[in-house]
C-alpha cells in the first residue's frame, strides 16, 4: 500500500493497536472545559472527562480540527505525491469534514486528496477505515476502494442507549419533560444514527428493555449483515454489560466476529457514562 495514506479523526475510536497496525493518521478533535483546552485521546481520556463532569456538573464543549490542522497533517504526504484518503465524522454532526475539504482546496495539487463523509460516528467510521485498508491491501485500486466505501456507508445501522439522560439534557438534546420522565420512570431512548444525523429510534422503560429491542433488530437483520461482523462500543465502566450484549448477538445472529471500541471523549461528552451500543453495515437489498 505504498504511496497511500489513510486518515481519520479521533471519533473513529479505533484501538491504538489497530491504528498502529494500519498506520492510520488520526487528527484529534478538541475538548474544552472553560479555559482548558485538550486534544482528544492525547491530553485527556474519556474517564477523566466523566470525572470532571461529575465534579463540576458542567459539560465540555467539543470542536472540530481546524483547516490549518488538516493542512499540516496532509502536507508531508502531498509533497511526496502520495494519495490521501480521509474518512471523517458525519457532516450532520460536525464541521470536521467541511474543514478537511477546506484544507484540501488550499493545495494547488489536490486531485489525490479524497475526503469521505462517513455520515456516521464511532464504530462505523472505524469500520470504514478498516475496510478501506483491507480493500487496498487486497490490491483494489483507490478508485474502486472509494466507490465501495461510499456505497456501504449509506447502509449502516447504529443503536445505543445510556444509564441516565443527564448529558443529553445538559447538552440540550432532550427536553425538560423527557428528562423528568426518564429520571422518574426510567424511560430510556434508543438513539440511532442515520444519514441525516442522530435521532430517537424508540423509547422504552428501562435500559434492559432498550437493549433487548436493539438485539431484536439485529436478529431481524442477521442475514443481511455485511462481512458477518458487528461493531460494539461502550464507555469505560460498561465493559461487563457489553460482554453480555456480545453473547446475545452471537446467540441471535450466529455472528462471532466483533470489533470492539471504547467510546472516545467527543461522543462521551454528549452521552455520558453507561452508554453502550452496536452497529453493522448491511448488504445491499
Amino acid at each position: 500500500m505504498e504511496g497511500i495514506k489513510i486518515f481519520s479523526d479521533s471519533t473513529c475510536d479505533l484501538p491504538i493497536e489497530e491504528v498502529n497496525r494500519m498506520n492510520i493518521g488520526i487528527i484529534p478533535l478538541t475538548i474544552n472545559f472553560g479555559e482548558e483546552v485538550y486534544k482528544e485521546g492525547i491530553d485527556i481520556t474519556t474517564k477523566e472527562i466523566l470525572e470532571i463532569v461529575k465534579k463540576t456538573g458542567e459539560l465540555p464543549k467539543t470542536a472540530s480540527p481546524s483547516p490549518a490542522e488538516f493542512y499540516a497533517a496532509f502536507e508531508p504526504y502531498v509533497e511526496k505525491g502520495d494519495t490521501i484518503i480521509y474518512i471523517g465524522l458525519s457532516s450532520k454532526l460536525s464541521s470536521t469534514v467541511a474543514n478537511a475539504m477546506i484544507a484540501k482546496n488550499m493545495f494547488d495539487n489536490n486531485e489525490n486528496i479524497h475526503i469521505i463523509d462517513s455520515l456516521n460516528l464511532c464504530g462505523a467510521i472505524g469500520g470504514l477505515v478498516r475496510n478501506t485498508y483491507n480493500l487496498l491491501e487486497e490490491g483494489r485500486s483507490v478508485e474502486d476502494t472509494i466507490a465501495e466505501i461510499e456505497k456501504v456507508l449509506h447502509h449502516y445501522k447504529l443503536f445505543f442507549t445510556m444509564d441516565k439522560l443527564d448529558y443529553l439534557y445538559k447538552g440540550g438534546r432532550c427536553s425538560g419533560m423527557q428528562f423528568i420522565l426518564g429520571s422518574t420512570f426510567g424511560v430510556k431512548p434508543i438513539i440511532e444514527m442515520t444519514t441525516e444525523g442522530l435521532d430517537v429510534w424508540k423509547k422504552t422503560r428501562g435500559k434492559k428493555k432498550a437493549i433487548e429491542m436493539m438485539l431484536e433488530e439485529a436478529e431481524r437483520d442477521k442475514d443481511r449483515i455485511y462481512n458477518d461482523e458487528i461493531h460494539v462500543a461502550a464507555i469505560t465502566g460498561s465493559e461487563k454489560e457489553l460482554e453480555g450484549i456480545k453473547e446475545q448477538l452471537t446467540k441471535r445472529t450466529g455472528i462471532t466476529k466483533f470489533h470492539e471500541y471504547s467510546v472516545g471523549c467527543t461522543i462521551a461528552s454528549h452521552c455520558g457514562d453507561g452508554t453502550v451500543g452496536f452497529g453493522y453495515f448491511l448488504k445491499e437489498n
